[in-house]
C-alpha cells in the first residue's frame, strides 16, 4: 500500500463512524424525539358476570322448597299399593367443596290428609349435588339415609283413639333441579325428587291418648315418594 492512499482510507472511516454515531439518540435528546415503541397486541379474557353461579355457589347454602309429590307403600298385608297424591317439600343445608360439587343434609316430607285418615312421609339424607358444567345451573344429585311412612285414621266412636301403620328404613335419594339466577346471592330452583326406601320394617300402630302400643311385623314394606316442585336456594 502506497502512503499516499493512508490518509484517504482514514478519511472514508471517519465519515462512517460519525454517520452511525448520528443514528444513535444522545443523553440530551428531548423524549419527543426519540421514536416512538411499537405497540404490541394483548388477547383480553371474556368478562364473566359478577353473579355467574361458578362464583355465586361459594360457602355455606341453605335451600328450601314447597310442590306436589305422590306417594306409595307397598307391602304384603296391604290391600294393593296404597299410593295418593299430596303436599311436600324438602329443606336442605350444605356447603361448597367447588364450582362442580356441593355437600349437604336434606331433609323430605309429604303429607295428605282425607275421608280416610292421614299419611305422611318423612326423609333424611346427606346428599351430593353435582354441576356438570359450573357456569350453568343444572344439576343431578344423590344420596342415602333414612325415612318413615305414617299411616293413620281416628275410630268414628273414640276420638283420642288412633289406629295404623308404620313403615321405615335405609333410603336413596336421586333427583335433579336447575338453578335460575335471581341475584349473586339466591336462586329459584325447579326441582325433581326421588325417595325411596325397600325392605323396610312394618308395624301397627294403636294409640288411645294414654297408651301407645307399636307391633313389629314379620313383613317387609317398600315406600316411594316422588316430588315436583319450586324451591330457593341463598348461596
Amino acid at each position: 500500500m502506497r502512503l499516499g492512499t493512508l490518509p484517504f482510507i482514514l478519511a472514508l472511516v471517519g465519515a462512517s463512524v460519525g454517520d452511525a454515531a448520528a443514528q444513535t439518540a444522545r443523553p440530551g435528546t428531548p423524549a419527543a424525539a426519540q421514536p416512538a415503541p411499537v405497540a404490541t397486541k394483548s388477547k383480553a379474557s371474556a368478562p364473566v358476570p359478577a353473579d355467574a353461579p361458578i362464583y355465586a355457589r361459594q360457602g355455606t347454602w341453605v335451600g328450601a322448597g314447597l310442590g306436589a309429590g305422590a306417594a306409595m307403600l307397598e307391602c304384603q298385608i296391604c290391600d294393593g299399593e296404597q299410593g295418593s297424591r299430596g303436599t311436600s317439600g324438602y329443606l336442605r343445608v350444605g356447603t361448597t367443596v367447588n364450582g362442580r360439587l356441593l355437600v349437604g343434609a336434606e331433609a323430605n316430607a309429604w303429607m295428605r290428609t282425607d275421608e280416610t285418615g292421614h299419611q305422611r312421609v318423612v326423609s333424611l339424607t346427606g346428599n351430593g349435588y353435582w354441576y356438570p358444567n359450573p357456569r350453568h345451573g343444572y344439576f343431578f344429585k344423590g344420596g342415602f339415609g333414612i325415612s318413615r311412612y305414617k299411616q293413620w285414621s281416628e275410630d268414628d266412636n273414640n276420638e283420642d283413639l288412633t289406629t295404623g301403620l308404620s313403615a321405615g328404613g335405609f333410603t336413596g335419594n336421586v333427583g335433579t333441579g336447575y338453578e335460575i339466577r335471581v341475584n349473586p346471592r339466591m336462586s329459584f330452583v325447579p326441582y325433581l325428587n326421588l325417595v325411596a326406601s325397600a325392605g323396610g320394617t312394618l308395624s301397627t300402630e294403636r294409640d288411645d291418648g294414654t297408651n301407645y302400643e307399636r307391633n313389629k311385623l314379620p313383613n317387609k314394606a317398600n315406600v316411594l315418594l316422588l316430588q315436583l316442585g319450586l324451591g330457593v336456594t341463598w348461596h
